[in-house]
């Protein structure tokens, strides 16, 4: 016992702790920026689905089935109606101030014609700004309009003779039948959440890590570090990164308690691996911080760079726009990312349920990560003993 409390790796860890005792940016970026980011980012999405979408409907036909296909709408779970405005310079007006989402327009004779057997147009006017919520509002009103078009047409088929599965057959000669797969829900808790909070507890992990790298040489306290761990800079990063590693894996244990106890999202595979994953994750994004503070010699800088890296490492991870569509540049520079990556292990382990064997793939990428970090520390040495490398913010 005594021995290992006078191992180099095990005083600098305490010197990492004593560190993070007297500074309060330490403390921010280890307990209070984690905890809210995770928890507001968490919270914001916890709803999952986007309901109630504001729309107005301009009823010009006033007759029965206008008000039947208006009360379905409003009866939808995405969609409400908010507004039924007299005409469509009114719904016009409300659209443009951000009022209403989509105009429903019921043209004159709406019933008359849909009984005499004539083509009866309902015009949609959908705000497109929002990717999102026009499809959610598009799919809704379309799935609405056909459902009640389909009544008609049924008791039309039922009055000349034929019987249900007849008339069945008529309205709807192909049959559709939808499996959504892994998330059946459409639920957009899992579909972001999944992401964003761990985006903000790797970004938090490579902050500090910076932080904590960078600021040996800011305050010029590389070569205590040095005397400290024996002359070992591998023994001076794994005594600082242990309080980090362990603080961070506690918050990889509290998002995966919201995802799967609080939200319910689905672990159809191996949550082992998913834990695996998210350790190996905080060990690299730390190295890498080690290498940026190399590279740059600069807290400020690396800082900055740090943000901006992995920022882009959401961007281009595939979340909100598909791997598969980005051109073949865009798809190479996503690999750049250690987000891509774990990002890919969550989707297959937690929702997909797929073989380990892939996920492996997966961790092994982001072992190169790892691996090309740990090529920097000689040079993160020589800034350590350099005095004209200290002292810069």
């Amino acid at each position: 016992m005594k021995g290992m409390t006078n191992h180099p790796m095990f005083l600098v860890l305490l010197r990492e702790i004593e560190r993070i005792k007297l500074n309060p940016a330490y403390r921010f970026l280890l307990f209070g920026g984690p905890l809210i980011g995770i928890l507001l980012l968490f919270f914001i999405f916890h709803q999952g689905t986007t309901q109630k979408l504001p729309i107005a409907v301009v009823d010009q036909s006033n007759s029965t089935l206008s008000i039947k296909i208006s009360n379905a709408l409003n009866a939808s779970a995405d969609v409400a109606v908010v507004e039924m405005a007299c005409d469509m310079f009114e719904a016009k007006k409300m659209l443009e101030q951000a009022v209403v989402d989509a105009i429903v327009l019921l043209p004159k004779e709406l019933e008359k014609n849909v009984f005499m057997g004539t083509e009866a147009p309902v015009l949609v006017y959908i705000n497109g700004t929002n990717v999102l919520k026009s499809g959610l509002i598009q799919s809704s009103v379309l799935t609405t309009i056909k459902t009640i078009s389909g009544g008609v047409q049924l008791k039309k088929l039922l009055l000349e003779g034929k019987n249900s599965e007849q008339a069945m057959a008529r309205i709807m000669p192909v049959d559709i039948q939808k499996h959504v797969l892994f998330n059946p829900y459409t639920n957009y808790g899992y579909f972001l959440n999944s992401a964003m909070v761990y985006v903000m507890l790797y970004l938090f992990v490579f902050l500090a890590a910076i932080y904590s790298f960078g600021n040996e040489l800011k305050r010029g306290t590389g070569m205590a570090l040095l005397e400290t761990s024996n002359n070992s800079v591998r023994l001076a990063v794994a005594g600082k990164i242990i309080p980090y590693t362990i603080l961070f894996s506690g918050f990889a244990v509290l998002i995966n308690y919201l995802l799967y106890e609080v939200e319910g999202m689905p672990l159809n595979g191996n949550y082992l691996v998913i834990f695996l994953g998210q350790f190996v994750t905080i060990i690299t994004y730390q190295a890498m911080g080690v290498m940026i503070v190399a590279v740059t010699k600069n807290l400020r800088l690396a800082l900055s760079v740090g943000s901006a890296y992995s920022m882009m490492g959401i961007t281009f991870s595939g979340l909100t726009f598909p791997l598969e569509g980005m051109p073949a540049v865009a798809r190479g520079f996503a690999s750049l990312f250690p987000f891509t990556w774990w990002e890919k292990i969550m989707i297959s382990q937690s929702l997909r349920g797929a073989p380990v064997g892939e996920a492996l793939v997966y961790m092994c990428y982001i072992f190169i990560f790892m691996l090309v970090s740990f090529a920097s520390f000689s040079l993160y040495k020589r800034c350590l003993r350099d005095p004209k490398q200290w002292g810069k913010s």
